[in-house]
Order: structure tokens, then C-alpha cells, then sequence
């Protein structure tokens, strides 16, 4: 017999009007409509902003359609499963729901996909339950044509025997020091983070941060695996960039030498000309560049400094961030057996979560 599938939201396209991880509980949809934000009525689900077809070219006066434009959402399976069935709601859009989906079912560890369901068309304020030959997945990929509501959708299957392997965050027991700023919280509750909460909680620095950083001292050496930065219900404060770096277990220098030694926030001018200042947040914040005698000093390049015999190796040199984002990384610009891991985002803004898996060397 079927059994649900407790699923979670990877990433989504826009939910302008609602908080999209309602839509995969398997509870009932609430009615709200006596429910108001500054937004409107208030709805269980996803809602995502109109005009996803039509584009207008104001220049030329032109109006165009595309049939194929669609909003999306990612979800993943909390358990590795045989899905054969799909029950997807629009209780309470009576005219603003979805009005076709397509679904395609991905499995991380065989590399598969296959698209299960293909337009199909959604009534309003009705459930829907639609069948499927069964095909095993880890995580499927939504197309909703072209935008709307979603009050719920979950998923019906048998769990498979074989599962990813069940890894624990090292980060749980490592001490952590060198931490920028914990205004709103600190890098402790980003470990602990996984989603338990539907607000937004973590480790949210102050917006006068210039890149935020912390240092992880691992309780043993270990290879990394996967690094997972979730950004979940940040919506409009998360950081633009993170950047990973370690210390290699076997490396000549003293923890307290390579801590003086970390990766600088510093300036590129127009005219190639780069300044490290000693305390960047203050520079900024001073708005010093603008005391440089450059030619052009209101524009500039921002990055990271890491010399070439740096005891600090890049992980992840650099990787972009998005609001309400289950991030993971697989690969890495340098592999070994690292002590200490260096944690940086950049400007500033919040992350729930931060996870490392990896293998005991």
C-alpha cells in the first residue's frame, strides 16, 4: 500500500504572495479568506506572481506571449522512494490557480529522470489525483503553467531499501571562533539549523557587515564530501556569495600563525590598482575608498585575497547564493583531509543553515 512522502522545498522560481513550504505538509489547506497581510487575502501554499507568459517591449509598443513559460519549484524527498501517485490541491484558488503542472522525477543515485506527468490540467479549488507508472526518486521538478496558486501537493509511494547513506553534520561538534558578527543570531544556530521553524532563524548579521566570517575547528580530520548552505525563508536578507576554505590537517603552521592569515577582503580599481585594507568593515563603512587618490575610486571590483602559499585552501573559492535556497556542493576546487574549515559570506544577511559532510580520515 502507498505511504506518504515527507518532501521538503529545495528552491522555487517566485511565491511573491505566500510561504511556499506550506504546499508540500500534508495537512489540510486552512481557509483564510478572512485572513489579510499587506499582500491581500492570505493562502495556504504556493502563489507566485502573474504575468509569467506575457512580456511587453514598452520601447516598441509590442505585447508577446510564450505558451511554453512556466514558474517552477524543486522538491526533495526526505526518503528515497518508488512514487507512483500525486495529490496536488487548488482548495481556495478559485481563480488564480496553476492551471497545469508537468512533473519530472530525478534519482540522484541511478542519475535518472523522467517526466511523469506533462501539462497536466488543474481545476480550481479542487483536489487532484493523479497515477503514474512507478518510478523511484530522490527529488522531482514542478513546471507550473504559467503562474499561480498551489494549496498542497504531496506525494504517495513505498520507500526503497536502498537509501542515501545517513551522514551526521561535523559541524555539530566543532568549536568555532573568529566570528564576525552575531547581531541576529550566531553560526551555532546555522549548524543546528533544519528547518523545524516557519520563520526565518539562524545565524543574520547586521547589514553594516563587509563580508562575515567564522572559523570551524573540527573535532577530527576529515575529508569533505558535500557542503550545504540553506538559506530557507530568507527571502530578502540572504548573503550574495559564500566562500569555504580549510586548513589541512598535516599543515606546517600553527592554528594562531594561519588565523593572521586568512583569505583579505580588498578593493580592484578601474586603474588595476588593489588596496587590502587592515580592517575592511571599518574602510567601508567610512566610505575611505573615496579618500584614494585614483582616478575613479566610486567603482570598484570587490574580492578575496588568498595568496598562492596560503596555509588556507580553496573549497568553494566562490558560489552564489539565493533567498529560500537549499544549497549543496559536491565538488571542490581543492580535496584533503582538512582540521579547520573558514566559513565567509558576503556582504552580510542570514543563512539558516550550514551542514559538512564528510569522512573520517
Amino acid at each position: 500500500m502507498n505511504q506518504f512522502i515527507p518532501s521538503y522545498i529545495i528552491a522555487y522560481s517566485n511565491s511573491d504572495f505566500t510561504n511556499p513550504h506550506e504546499v508540500i505538509l500534508p495537512e489540510e489547506p486552512e481557509d483564510r479568506t478572512a485572513n489579510f497581510t499587506h499582500m491581500g487575502v492570505q493562502y495556504w501554499g504556493l502563489e507566485t506572481k502573474r504575468h509569467t507568459a506575457t512580456k511587453i517591449d514598452g520601447h516598441d509598443k509590442r505585447i508577446f506571449y510564450d505558451h511554453n513559460a512556466f514558474q517552477w519549484v524543486k522538491i526533495g524527498f526526505k526518503n528515497r522512494a518508488e512514487i507512483s501517485n500525486l495529490k496536488v490541491s487548488t482548495k481556495w484558488f478559485t481563480g488564480n490557480q496553476v492551471r497545469a503542472i508537468s512533473v519530472t522525477l530525478i534519482d540522484e543515485l541511478n542519475g535518472t529522470e523522467k517526466e511523469v506527468i506533462t501539462q497536466q490540467k488543474l481545476a480550481p479549488d479542487q483536489d487532484h489525483n493523479l497515477n503514474f507508472e512507478s518510478t523511484t526518486a530522490t527529488e522531482c521538478f514542478v513546471k507550473m503553467y504559467y503562474e499561480g496558486g498551489i494549496s498542497r501537493i504531496n506525494f504517495f509511494g513505498k520507500i526503497t531499501k536502498k537509501q542515501p547513506s545517513t551522514r551526521t553534520n561535523i559541524l555539530s561538534k566543532a568549536k568555532i571562533t573568529n566570528v564576525s558578527n552575531e547581531h541576529y543570531g550566531n553560526p551555532k544556530m546555522a549548524v543546528e539549523g533544519c528547518r523545524k521553524e516557519m520563520h526565518m532563524v539562524g545565524w543574520e548579521s547586521a547589514r553594516t557587515g563587509f563580508g562575515e566570517q567564522a572559523i570551524f575547528h573540527l573535532e577530527k580530520p576529515a575529508n569533505i564530501e558535500e557542503i550545504v548552505v540553506d538559506t530557507y525563508l530568507h527571502r530578502l536578507n540572504p548573503p550574495l556569495t559564500c566562500h569555504i576554505f580549510g586548513l589541512l590537517h598535516d599543515a606546517n603552521k600553527s592554528f594562531h600563525e594561519s588565523a593572521l592569515l586568512i583569505p583579505r577582503w580588498s578593493l580592484k580599481f578601474e586603474d588595476e590598482t588593489i588596496i587590502s585594507p587592515t580592517n575592511f568593515q571599518q574602510y567601508m563603512l567610512d566610505q575611505d575608498y573615496l579618500n584614494e587618490s585614483l582616478t575613479n575610486t566610486s567603482r570598484f571590483e570587490i574580492f578575496l585575497d588568498n595568496p598562492s602559499n596560503s596555509p588556507w585552501k580553496a573549497i568553494l573559492p566562490f558560489e552564489s547564493l539565493s533567498a529560500d535556497t537549499y544549497h549543496r556542493f559536491t565538488e571542490f576546487e581543492h580535496e584533503g583531509t582538512f582540521s579547520h574549515l573558514l566559513y565567509l559570506h558576503y556582504p552580510n544577511g542570514g543563512i539558516h543553515g550550514l551542514k559538512v559532510f564528510a569522512s573520517e580520515a
